[in-house]
């Protein structure tokens, strides 16, 4: 009898409601880090590591066989020339014209264009902006723009293109579209003086 009782208390112990039912659990949010900082710079910027198979391979002597054309002129390492062109493609979609100001660069043109910008002798250039080439110390000039070392340069791997960026939407449209390409800027401080709008390197 004892056990009838029991196995009749056990059938109905399930059916009785706790007089206060449990409030749901709120969803969780998402984590801080997930969420863009108030003050995160819109310049997308990821360090560039340099591919293997270009690893070993004299800056601004690349062989014709590993460079590629890009569609608005010029030439690129073939990985950097086919991620550009299919961006160049989704840009003309979205009616923006990519128009390009320098594409690879061989050692002899990085000389002339370094030359050109920089000088042994300190014009008072502020802020002031050093390369070290030869042994001695080089200056950039007042109203020119930075650009690397003769055989440090990305552009002499064909990892670097410099686009027009004079207009502000074109400028805007490759800070949010350009990173799904492997594109970023080599830095993300505006006022930095090695920011360089224009200069967009393939990262992969």
């Amino acid at each position: 009898m004892a056990v009838k009782k029991a196995r009749k208390k056990a059938a109905v112990a399930p059916q009785a409601a706790p007089a206060t039912p449990p409030k749901p659990k709120k969803a969780a949010k998402a984590p801080k880090a997930a969420e863009p900082a108030k003050n995160a710079s819109k310049y997308p910027y990821k360090k560039l590591v340099v591919p293997a198979a270009l690893q070993g391979v004299p800056n601004g002597k690349l062989s014709g066989k590993i460079l590629r054309p890009v569609k608005c002129g010029g030439q690129m390492y073939v990985e950097a020339a086919e991620a550009f062109n299919r961006m160049y493609d989704q840009a003309s979609q979205s009616g923006i014209k990519l128009r390009n100001v320098g594409d690879y660069r061989s050692f002899e043109a990085q000389l002339g264009l370094f030359k050109q910008r920089y000088s042994k002798t300190d014009h008072g250039r502020k802020p002031t902006v050093t390369r070290t080439y030869e042994g001695a110390t080089w200056y950039l000039r007042p109203g020119m723009a930075p650009c690397s070392t003769p055989g440090k340069s990305n552009h002499g791997l064909g990892l670097a293109i410099d686009l027009d960026v004079t207009t502000a939407k074109v400028l805007d449209w490759l800070c949010a579209n350009a990173p799904t390409y492997g594109f970023y800027l080599q830095s993300d401080d505006p006022k930095s003086p090695e920011f360089e709008a224009w200069h967009w390197q393939y990262c992969g």
